[in-house]
Parts: structure tokens; C-alpha cells; sequence
């Protein structure tokens, strides 16, 4: 997804980012839309008509910047780990939008991961301030506004805390642009004397973290299933079969109003309440129960430790035997299962295993007989993946099993 860019009169940038795709991307976190608003602050200048800026961009990186770096390398937006987040290119009057008003700046998608450096770029031979009577202040006029260059300026924007981006969830980056603090008057009068251009622009951020949680589902039940909100199927979630997942979907882990139901009904299977902790994600299996119903599970994905992929395994079978998961080189010998001796209707708690391809076999527990084996599987390195083992289809008596990417 995209994330758009507002902008606050009031002194006040805001960035909102909502997230895409989740795991489905090449970062194990998948991606998030940043959008980025700007508000001011309320402007005590009685003789102030408008303040319009010239804004460039504004760009983000994982990063912190000192206010020396923000005013480095603005030609090239890529360098030094920027990203642009929004390139508006155009005068705003900020005094426009005080109060709580916010505008659009733009959108730009990024990474899941923390970023902890801001800035706002600004065009100051573009940029002027207007006075009630009609008097232009600009950077040449005299009186004038006197800003730090003439030229493009990247100004540092200060963090209350970094700023987190989901995979498949929103954070709202709200920019000030604090006009009021920001302009000095030069002597006894606006008029007379003009204005210092000393920038404050400050940001509090809403993460999406701490409001939402991320959830896909896995289905190991013999029918297709949607995943629904509100009634409504999420997006990448209508008819998921046997052996597939759904997308990611971020959700209000205190209200996710979310229900499942069989492809192309509305109705929802009974028992299906997950409790989600905000911040976390999580993968829902849905499997079968011993009298041919539908039951389900979720399950809290955990972080592995660093470079290492994680893996869990989730016995949705009914036999009273448990099994053994070994992960290991192509062709290499059994030796100690992965996991051991998952139950029906029990997870394994979280294991690390190498990142990259390897092979994955299941046997009965303590056994050496290989029931089944999935061949070569790639596992990514910080992400945790669930090995679904399923009972067999009907009228066939071979074990199933399929692997979920967490979100």
C-alpha cells in the first residue's frame, strides 16, 4: 500500500502510515504506507495574513539525522538512507491550517521496521510571509524574512519517540510546524523590521503498534473459508482453500470484529474469538474437529533470535500419537528432531532454525520412518513460520502438512 502526506497549519506535520501486504513482501515485516500531514500551531502575528511555505519534501530514514545531516544531500533523496515520503513541490499557507486542520502532503510506502530520523525540506527563495496590509516579506524584500539560505533547507523534525511502521497497519506521524516559535520579529515591528526564520518543527507519533494487531489465517479444514471484518471479507481473504493462508490484516486487537465463515456465506462458524495483544502478530488456524465441524486456534508469532528464522508446529490432526519435525540440510540424516512430540490440537512453542533453504520431514513420535517429507522449504531469516500439520483428505490415509509465513 501507499501511505499519504498531510499537513497542518498549526504547526503541526502529520504522517500516517498504513500498512500493506504484510509478510507477502521481501521484508519479513512487510511494508507500510506512511502518510504525512502538516499542521500549525495558532500564529500570534496580529499583522500576519499568511506564512507560505515552499515545501520540497519530506523524508524519513531508520536512521536518527543531527540538523547538519537533514541539511546534506537534498538533491538526492536516496542518499544517506533517505526516503521520500512526500514531494509536494508547492507554497502552503500553513496559517491555512490551524486548529486541527490538516492537507495531504503525499504517500510513500516503506518497510516495516523503526525510523528515527525526519526532515522537512524547504525552498526558502520560494517561501514568504504576507502581512495584513499587503506587504510581501521574502527573502530578497526589504523588510525581509531572513532564512538560513537561500537556497533548498532540510530542517531536522523532532521525535517524541521513534517512529514504528507495521506490516499491514497505520501510524500517524503528526509534524509541527510550529510557525509561532519559528519566526523571530526583528526589532519593535513586523513592518519595519521583518522577520528571523528559526524553524521548530516537532512530531508526535500514534503507532499503529500500540493500537492494532496483525493476523493472517491458515486453513486446514477441507472446505474454503473467508476471513471477514464487519461482516465485509478482507482483502486477499475470500475462498482460502486447504493448505493456503490468507493475506495479512491489521485489526483493532480490542475490537477486530472479525468473523469466519465458509466461501460465499455470511453466516460465522461458532468459535472463533481471538484475543489479540496490540503490537503482536498472530496466525489463526482453522481445522477440523473429530465430528467433520470446524475448529480454531490462534497462535502469537514470536521474533527468533537475530539472522535466525523461526518455526512452530501446530498439530491439527486428531491421532492419538504425536510427531516429530525435523528440519534440516538437504539429504542430511534425521538425528534430533527440530520439535518433538506435538500433540493434536497442540502448538510447539517457537524454535530457531537456519534461514535459507532446508529440507522438512515428519515422523510418529520417537520414530525413524519418515511419514512425510516436504521436501526443500525457504525459511527467512526474522521471520517466524508455522508448520501446519493437517489430517488426511478424505478416503486417503497420507499425512498433510503445509508451512505459514507469520505477519
Amino acid at each position: 500500500m501507499r501511505n499519504p502526506l498531510s499537513l497542518y497549519s498549526a504547526g503541526a506535520l502529520a504522517v500516517l502510515a498504513l500498512s500493506s501486504a504484510c509478510s507477502d513482501s521481501t521484508s519479513p515485516g512487510g511494508y507500510g504506507t506512511m502518510v504525512v500531514k502538516l499542521t500549525d500551531a495558532p500564529f500570534a502575528g496580529d499583522s500576519v495574513r499568511s506564512v507560505d511555505i515552499f515545501v520540497v519534501r519530506v523524508d524519513g530514514r531508520a536512521a536518527d539525522a543531527d540538523s547538519a545531516t537533514a541539511d546534506s544531500g537534498m538533491d538526492n533523496p536516496s542518499s544517506g538512507g533517505w526516503q521520500a515520503l512526500a514531494a509536494p513541490n508547492a507554497v502552503i499557507n500553513v496559517l491555512a491550517f490551524q486548529n486541527g486542520a490538516a492537507t495531504t502532503l503525499g504517500t510513500a510506502s516503506l518497510s516495516a521496521g523503526t525510523y528515527s530520523g525526519f526532515r522537512f525540506i524547504i525552498d526558502p527563495s520560494r517561501s514568504s510571509v504576507t502581512l495584513k496590509n499587503g506587504t510581501v516579506l521574502s527573502g530578497t524584500s526589504s523588510p525581509s524574512v531572513t532564512f538560513p539560505s537561500a537556497s533548498r533547507s532540510g530542517i531536522k523534525i523532532l521525535l517524541t519517540q521513534p517512529v514504528t511502521i507495521v506490516g499491514g497497519a497505520s501510524t500517524t506521524f503528526l509534524v509541527d510546524f510550529d510557525v509561532n516559535n519559528s519566526f523571530v520579529m526583528r526589532g519593535n515591528s513586523i513592518d519595519k523590521n521583518g522577520l528571523l526564520f528559526k524553524p521548530v518543527i516537532r512530531a508526535t507519533v500514534t503507532d499503529a503498534a500500540t493500537v492494532n494487531a496483525n493476523v493472517r489465517l491458515a486453513n486446514a479444514s477441507s472446505g474454503a473459508l473467508d476471513f471477514r471484518q464487519n461482516g465485509t471479507a478482507l482483502a486477499g481473504s475470500s475462498a482460502i482453500a486447504f493448505g493456503t493462508s490468507s493475506a495479512c490484516s491489521s485489526v483493532n486487537a480490542t475490537t477486530p470484529a472479525l468473523t469466519i465463515t465458509q466461501a460465499g456465506l455470511t453466516t460465522a462458524l461458532t468459535g472463533y474469538a481471538p484475543v489479540f495483544v496490540a503490537g503482536n502478530s498472530y496466525t489463526s488456524v482453522a481445522y477440523p474437529t473429530a465430528t467433520g465441524g470446524v475448529q480454531f486456534v490462534t497462535l502469537a508469532n514470536t521474533a527468533p533470535a537475530t539472522g535466525m528464522a523461526g518455526l512452530r508446529v501446530f498439530n491439527a490432526t486428531t491421532a492419538t500419537a504425536g510427531y516429530d519435525v525435523y528440519v534440516t540440510t538437504s539429504g542430511a540424516a534425521l538425528g534430533t528432531p527440530t520439535i518433538a512430540n506435538t500433540l493434536a490440537g497442540a502448538a510447539a512453542a517457537l524454535v530457531n532454525v537456519a534461514a535459507g533453504a532446508q529440507q522438512v520431514r515428519l515422523t510418529a513420535a520417537g520414530g525413524t520412518t519418515t511419514l512425510l517429507d516436504l521436501g526443500s522449504q525457504t525459511f527467512t531469516a526474522g521471520q517466524p513460520t508455522t508448520l501446519v500439520i493437517a489430517p488426511p483428505a478424505t478416503g486417503t490415509s497420507a499425512l498433510r502438512a503445509f508451512l505459514v509465513p507469520g505477519c
